[in-house]
């Protein structure tokens, strides 16, 4: 699959830094600091524990926001990790959801990672990465070459090279995805194959999408990375932290409950036990799920998640199957049949009415452009009608996909197909598309463009054409 890592291995060798001005860390609160490297201006949040020194060098939890606003996801984990002893930071500068600006959203992690390493002393081997989105691909690439890490959690998505699974098998691994997530299959594909690896690795369900769980939860999910950890490396763990984190996760348990999480809350139950058995008493952990389990809402909840497992999974067979092969063979004869299928799930899609099929299509969704975005990642020369084909599903996906577009009028150029590219560049024009310049600068058109009727077609919509 994609090939990024070299990079990191260069920027965690070579990257020098300057510094816009000499910043105080304060500790017990969040401070907002500003790095400049050899290429990139960054900022970022960071929190240093009320009793930080440099002799007692504390764990560090790095958060990746995918829209930067770094301070209120910093301040979010240290509500999470109430009574750790973390620094926890965070960036606050944007990252991108495109999956080919994977490399430049991993060198900006890195270099904040560098930075915090230079002015803040850490626990060796203690280093925990968590993001949400975009967020969660950086940290989940990041495993696959940064060594010794003591955990990653990754929310509603995930970076999936199968090739290099080998390199990421020795981390410990905990994933929420929304139940109505684009990445719910992604998600679960990843975790079975990491499964087979090691026993560090858990996917969690989740009714919200897009968003950062509440502190409860998320508190819950580092625990389980801190357990995790420990078993990994037989670490001694004080009996005072035991009972703590005991506490708190049946405090966040009982809270998932009030939300409507109860299968969540089973689960996370269920692995709860074999995380404290032998450090705690189970009296009240047993007992939770045991009443969970007698709860009305409870049984609902599970046999309605039985009954819909079976037919989604016969209709996610049906996708995978009819979509690898038309994309293979450039089956353009079955364009409507997708046309159709896309349709129907964004019709499901904004039907509130219908929770559970509303989910579902959110989900086949999520599943057919993910296996379009890395079909056309991994297969960036030949395979033209190959090609034109995925991005003719893209813009049935969405059609303000404008690069979907661009690379259609371009595939169909060196395909010597005129009349797709008129069509979708008619198309494009229709969605309201309105860079002139762009037009004229699309790879692979240079006859292209100099055709009257390519031009007739701009001037139709933009009131002038250059040729």
């Amino acid at each position: 699959m994609r090939i990024f890592y070299f990079l990191f291995i260069i920027l965690l060798s070579t990257t020098q830094y300057s510094f816009a001005q000499q910043q105080t860390l304060l500790k017990g609160m969040v401070t907002e600091i500003e790095v400049v490297s050899d290429s990139l201006n960054l900022a970022y949040s960071i929190y240093l524990p009320p009793n930080y020194t440099k002799a007692t060098a504390p764990k560090v939890l790095f958060v990746l926001d995918p829209n930067g606003d770094g301070m209120r996801a910093a301040r979010l984990f240290v509500s999470a990790i109430a009574g750790e002893e973390y620094v926890v930071v965070s960036n606050n500068f944007k990252l991108s959801k495109n999956l080919d600006s994977l490399d430049t959203n991993a060198q900006q992690a890195v270099t904040m990672m560098r930075d915090v390493f230079a002015k803040v002393a850490l626990e060796s081997g203690q280093v925990y990465i968590t993001g949400l989105g975009s967020g969660a691909k950086t940290a989940s690439a990041l495993s696959y070459v940064l060594k010794n890490t003591a955990g990653i959690l990754v929310i509603d998505d995930i970076y999936f090279a199968e090739q290099y699974i080998e390199q990421a098998s020795g981390n410990a691994v905990i994933g929420v995805v929304g139940d109505s997530s684009p990445s719910y299959y992604q998600m679960a594909n990843h975790f079975n194959m990491m499964k087979s690896l090691n026993n560090y690795n858990e996917l969690y369900t989740y009714s919200d999408t897009g968003a950062w769980p509440s502190a409860n939860f998320l508190g819950i999910l580092i625990n389980r990375l801190n357990h995790f950890q420990a078993d990994r490396f037989n670490l001694q763990v004080a009996d005072s932290i035991w009972q703590r984190n005991y506490k708190s996760d049946l405090e966040a348990l009982d809270k998932l409950v009030l939300k409507g999480e109860y299968l969540t809350a089973y689960d996370l139950s269920q692995d709860l036990k074999s995380d404290y058995r032998g450090n705690v008493s189970l009296d009240k952990l047993k007992d939770f799920y045991k009443d969970l389990r007698r709860t009305d809402a409870y049984k609902t909840a599970k046999r309605a998640n039985r009954s819909g497992n079976l037919q989604e999974l016969l209709l996610l067979e049906d996708i995978q199957y009819f979509l690898d092969e038309d994309i293979t063979l450039a089956n353009f004869e079955n364009l409507g049949y997708w046309d159709s299928r896309i349709s129907n799930f964004k019709n499901s899609a904004d039907n509130a009415t219908m929770a559970n099929e509303q989910k579902v299509a959110h989900r086949m969704l999520g599943y057919i452009s993910y296996t379009i975005e890395d079909f056309l990642t991994l297969n960036k020369v030949g395979l033209i009608p190959q090609r034109i084909f995925g991005n003719v599903l893209a813009t049935m996906l969405d059609a303000r996909d404008y690069q979907a577009y661009l690379n259609i009028i371009s595939l169909s150029a060196q395909d010597d197909d005129d009349n797709t590219a008129y069509f979708y560049l008619e198309e494009l024009l229709k969605q309201g598309y309105t860079d002139y310049e762009s037009l004229y600068a699309i790879p692979e058109t240079t006859t292209l463009k100099i055709k009257p009727t390519y031009n007739q077609i701009i001037a139709n919509y933009l009131g002038k054409s250059k040729f």
